[in-house]
């Protein structure tokens, strides 16, 4: 059962983007993992993920699973972030506008309810106007491979 406590609980891991980097490989991974899944080491450390970055692949669902009707189309999408790949949804963006390469920054939003009614919010993307990153930092976070 979700509850108003459980989400308060996990509330960092819905809506803060925080990944793990293997201190041993330098894998970075999203979400946190206990263990590296390229190496299998546990020595891991807690990184926080840029919140700007790029599309690397899309799909769009105009017939999403239950509970997610209200979002159709539903656009799922590959973000690059830094070091990290990201799989979330798109939105306050058309499907037809959407490209690989298009600039995106992440945004709290509400999410489909749980089954015992329950709105959780979480990290989704929205495409950055004019679809330049504004500063030389944050295009240094993109550049990363």
């Amino acid at each position: 059962m979700t509850t108003i406590q459980r989400i308060w609980r996990l509330r960092n891991r819905l809506i803060r983007l925080s990944g793990t980097k293997c201190q041993d490989c330098g894998l970075v991974t999203y979400p946190p993992k206990a263990a590296c899944p390229k190496c299998g080491s546990r020595n891991l450390i807690e990184i926080e993920l840029p919140r700007k970055g790029e599309v690397l692949t899309y799909t769009i669902l105009n017939v999403p699973i239950k509970g997610f009707e209200q979002y159709a189309p539903l656009i799922i999408a590959i973000i690059k972030l830094g070091d990290a790949k990201v799989l979330a949804q798109l939105t306050d963006v058309k499907p037809e506008e959407v490209r690989v390469g298009m600039k995106v920054q992440a945004t709290i939003r509400r999410t489909a309810p749980t089954l015992d009614g329950v709105v959780p919010y979480v990290v989704k993307f929205k495409p950055i106007k004019g679809g330049k990153i504004s500063s030389e930092e944050e295009r240094a976070e993109l550049a990363t491979a």
